[in-house]
C-alpha cells in the first residue's frame, strides 16, 4: 500500500510500503529534505540505516550488514564501490535529485534479484514517460534545493523529447556544499562536490523494449573525515543497456553494462597533512603526505527468461556474470621516488546460473523457490613498493629488524605465494506466504546466501587502511587463503491489515559461517611496518570466524480521518561474533520513527520524530585499541530528533516544499559514522564524528 496522498505525489516526498501486498514485499523510498546522498534514504526503511563515510560516502546498511555484503544496483547494473576504500559506494554514482525511487526488497531477497547475504536494494535513474498522445512531446523535470547546515545547493533536471515508441533525453545535477555544522561547531574536512551528466534512449514497439543510457560522474573535493585520505577525484563513465521482448509464451530480458573508474586521493587537500611514521627516511621525515591514483574498470551481464507454468506459476530461469580489473598505487606529493603497489593487475570474474519458481496455490497460499550456482575467479599480479627496493640495492645496510626489511619481506613472500583463487558458492531460497485471515498475512523464510572475499580482504599485502570504507582507524592486511561466507537465515512476518489500521513485525535470525572481520596479526613484519610507518601498533589481519544476527522488524500505521495519519517504523539489531565474546563493528542500535501527516490536495505536513537508543555493544576487536589514537572504545548515547517537512503543490508543474531537520539543533553522534582522523577539528581525533546541527532547507520542483 502507497501510504502518500495527492499532495506528496507530486512532490518528491517518501513513498514507502506500509502494507504488504499479498505478493509483494517491498519498500519504496523517495528523496525528503536536502539530502544529496541516496544512501540516507535508507534510514526510511524497518531495519534500513547509512552508514556514512562522508557526505557522498554513504554505504547502504540493512540489518546490521553493509557494503559488500548487500546486493546494490542501479538500474540493474551491479556497481561495486569506487576505489580500495569504497569513497565511491554503489549510491555515490546516482545522486538523490535524478533518483526516482530507491526499492529495497524486505527480508530474504529472491534469487532472481542476485547474490548479497545481507540484502537487496535497487535505485532507478529518473527518465521521461513515453508520450501515449500523438507526434513528440518535450518534457521536463527540474528542481533547484538549498540546506543551511553546510550552505548546500543542489540543481538537476532532466529533460525529455517522447513519442509513443522513442524518447531521448538528457540529465543533469550538480551538488556542492561547505563543511557543516554540528551543535559544537565546524566540521573539517565534509565540504562535498560532484557533478553528473548523462544522455538515453529508449524504444518500444509491440513486445519489445531497449533503453540505452550514459553517465559521467565527476567528484572533486570532497570530504571523507572517517577516512585516512579525502577525494581528490572521481572521473567516471557508467553504461547501460537492456532489451526486453517475447518469444513465443516466453519473456527475454538481456542487460549489459559496464563503468570505468579513474580516482585520486589525498591526504592533504583538506586536511592537515598527519605525521604518523617515526622512520628516519626521506618519504616520513615532517609530515607524512600521501595521494593514491586508482583504477577499476568492470564489464557485467545478465540474460534471463520467464515463463508460466501449471496454474499461476511463473518459472524464472537465467544467467550472470562480472569482470572487474583494479589497481591502485600509493606515492609521496614531496618525494617522488617513493611508491607502494597497493594492488597492482587485480582481477575478479563472476559468473553465476540462477532457477526460481513462484505460484500461486488456490487462494491462500504463494510458494517461491529458487537457487543460484557461482563460480569466483580472482587474482592478482606482483607488487613492490619503495621501501622495498632499498632493500634490493643494499641488503647488508638494511638488516632485520628494520622497516624496509620488514617491507621487503611482506613483498618476496606475498610474490611467492598463490595469488590466483577460485570459489564455488551455492545460494538457496524458499518463502512461502499464507493468507490467514481476511486481515492477516504470514510470511516464513529460509536462505541460505553465500558472499566471496573481496579482492581488498584477499590482496592487501601491505598493512594499510584500504578495507572498504571500514572506518574503524585499524590498519589492515589481506589473507589470500579465505574461505566464502555463508549465511543461513530464518525470517518470520505478520501482516496485519484492518483499512485504516495496519501491524507488520518481521523477526529474523541469521547465522554466518566463515564470517570475514579483522583479527589481531601475529605477524611480526606487518606489525612493524604498521607501527614504524603507517601508524598503528595494532594492526588486523582478514580472517574467517563466525558470527550471529537477530531482531525485529516493525512498520505500523493508522489513518485518523481524511487529512491526517500518523505512521512508524522499529527496527532492533543483535550482531555478535559467534566464536568467541565480542559484538560486530558498526551496527545500528535500536530506533524508531514516528511521523505525524496532514494532507490536502495542495499542501502536505510531516512533523517526524527520530528516537535513538544507545549503543554500548561495541567491537573490541576494532575498537578497544588504546594505543591506537585513531578510534576509541566508548559507547554513543540516546537521543531524539524533530524534523519538519512542508509542501506547497503551486500548480500542475510548480512544487515548493520547506523545512527543518533537527529542529532542536541537538548534539548528537550517530553511531554509524566512523571515527574522525581529521586534524584540528572540532571533534577529536579518534572520536566518532558529531551529527549534523539544525539544517533549514527548501526545494522548488518545477515539471512539465
Amino acid at each position: 500500500m502507497s501510504t502518500t496522498a495527492s499532495a506528496q505525489d507530486v512532490v518528491e516526498e517518501i513513498v514507502v510500503l506500509g502494507r504488504q501486498e499479498f505478493l509483494k514485499t517491498e519498500f519504496t523510498a523517495k528523496r525528503t529534505g536536502a539530502n544529496v546522498d541516496a544512501a540516507k534514504l535508507m534510514n526510511l526503511v524497518p531495519g534500513g540505516a547509512a552508514a556514512n563515510n562522508g557526505p557522498l560516502t554513504g554505504q547502504i546498511q540493512y540489518r546490521g550488514m553493509s557494503g559488500p555484503r548487500i546486493n546494490v544496483r542501479v538500474d540493474g547494473m551491479l556497481i561495486h564501490g569506487g576505489g580500495p576504500n569504497w569513497m565511491a559506494p554503489p549510491l555515490h554514482h546516482i545522486p538523490a535529485g535524478l533518483m526516482e525511487e530507491l526499492v529495497v526488497e524486505q527480508g530474504i531477497p529472491s534469487i532472481s534479484t542476485g547474490g548479497g547475504i545481507g540484502g537487496a536494494a535497487t535505485a532507478y535513474w529518473k527518465r521521461p514517460d513515453y508520450n501515449y498522445g500523438n507526434g513528440w512531446k518535450f518534457s521536463g523535470d527540474t528542481e533547484a534545493s538549498f540546506g543551511s547546515v553546510d550552505d548546500g545547493t543542489s540543481l538537476s533536471g532532466v529533460f525529455g523529447l517522447s513519442s509513443s515508441n522513442q524518447r531521448i533525453y538528457a540529465v543533469g545535477s550538480f551538488d556542492g556544499g561547505d563543511d557543516y555544522e554540528s551543535a559544537k561547531g565546524t566540521v573539517d574536512a565534509t565540504e562535498y562536490g560532484r557533478n553528473v551528466y548523462g544522455l538515453g534512449y529508449g524504444y518500444k514497439s509491440g513486445m519489445n523494449e531497449f533503453e540505452f543510457n550514459v553517465h559521467r560522474i565527476e567528484t572533486e573535493d570532497t570530504g571523507t573525515a572517517s577516512l585516512p585520505m579525502d577525494i581528490d577525484w572521481f572521473e567516471t563513465e557508467v553504461w547501460n543497456a537492456s532489451y526486453k521482448t517475447e518469444i513465443g509464451n516466453v519473456g527475454l530480458e538481456v542487460r549489459i553494462y559496464g563503468s570505468d573508474i579513474d580516482h585520486g586521493m589525498s591526504n592533504s587537500l583538506l586536511r592537515p597533512a598527519p605525521d604518523f611514521s617515526s622512520l628516519m627516511l626521506p618519504p616520513f621525515l615532517g609530515d607524512d603526505k600521501r595521494a593514491v591514483y586508482a583504477t577499476s574498470e568492470e564489464t557485467g551481464f545478465k540474460v534471463s527468461l520467464d515463463w508460466a507454468v501449471g496454474d499461476g506459476g511463473t518459472i524464472i530461469a537465467g544467467i550472470e556474470g562480472k569482470d572487474a580489473k583494479h589497481d591502485a598505487d600509493v606515492s609521496d606529493p614531496d618525494f617522488a621516488p617513493f611508491f607502494v603497489n597497493n594492488f597492482n593487475d587485480t582481477d575478479v570474474e563472476m559468473l553465476s546460473v540462477f532457477g526460481q519458481w513462484s505460484s500461486l496455490i488456490g487462494q491462500s497460499w504463494y510458494l517461491e523457490a529458487g537457487f543460484r550456482s557461482e563460480k569466483v575467479d580472482m587474482s592478482t599480479g606482483t607488487v613492490d613498493a619503495f621501501p622495498a627496493r632499498l632493500v634490493d640495492m643494499n641488503p647488508t645496510m638494511w638488516p632485520m629488524g628494520t622497516p624496509p626489511r620488514a617491507v621487503w619481506m611482506l613483498r618476496q613472500g606475498f610474490n611467492a605465494s598463490d595469488r590466483s583463487q577460485s570459489d564455488s558458492n551455492l545460494d538457496w531460497v524458499t518463502k512461502a506466504r499464507y493468507q490467514a485471515t481476511d486481515n492477516l498475512v504470514i510470511e516464513l523464510g529460509f536462505a541460505q546466501k553465500t558472499r566471496s572475499p573481496l579482492y581488498q580482504e584477499r590482496y592487501l599485502w601491505i598493512p594499510l587502511e584500504a578495507n572498504a570504507g571500514l572506518g574503524d582507524g585499524n590498519n589492515y592486511v589481506g589473507n589470500p587463503n579465505l574461505k566464502p561466507e555463508e549465511s543461513r537465515q530464518i525470517e518470520l512476518g505478520f501482516d496485519w491489515d484492518f483499512g485504516d489500521f495496519y501491524f507488520s513485525p518481521r523477526f529474523f535470525r541469521r547465522f554466518v559461517d566463515d564470517y570475514i572481520q579483522g583479527v589481531p596479526t601475529t605477524n611480526m613484519a606487518v606489525i612493524g611496518v604498521s607501527a614504524n610507518a603507517n601508524g598503528d601498533p595494532t594492526p588486523l589481519t582478514f580472517a574467517n570466524t563466525d558470527a550471529k544476527f537477530n531482531g525485529v522488524d516493525l512498520t505500523i500505521g493508522t489513518k485518523i480521518n481524511d487529512n491526517w495519519r500518523l505512521e512508524g517504523i522499529a527496527s532492533m539489531i543483535n550482531a555478535d561474533r559467534d566464536d568467541i565474546s565480542d559484538s560486530l563493528y558498526r551496527i545500528s542500535p535500536t530506533n524508531a520513527r514516528i511521523s505525524l501527516f496532514y494532507e490536502t490536495n495542495s499542501f502536505s505536513a510531516k512533523i517526524e520524530q527520530v528516537f535513538m537508543s544507545e549503543q554500548d555493544d561495541l567491537s573490541r576487536t576494532n575498537t578497544f585499541d588504546p594505543t591506537n589514537g585513531n578510534n576509541s572504545f566508548v559507547k554513543t548515547d540516546s537521543y531524539n530528533l524533530t524534523n519538519v517537512f512542508l509542501s506547497w503543490v503551486i500548480n500542475d508543474k510548480l512544487t515548493i516544499s520547506t523545512g527543518a531537520e533537527n529542529l532542536f539543533d541537538v548534539d548528537y553522534i550517530d553511531h554509524l559514522t566512523g571515527f574522525n582522523r581529521v586534524i584540528g577539528s572540532v571533534v577529536p581525533v579518534g572520536s566518532r564524528m558529531f551529527g549534523p546541527g539544525r539544517n533549514f532547507f527548501g526545494r522548488l520542483q518545477y515539471q512539465w
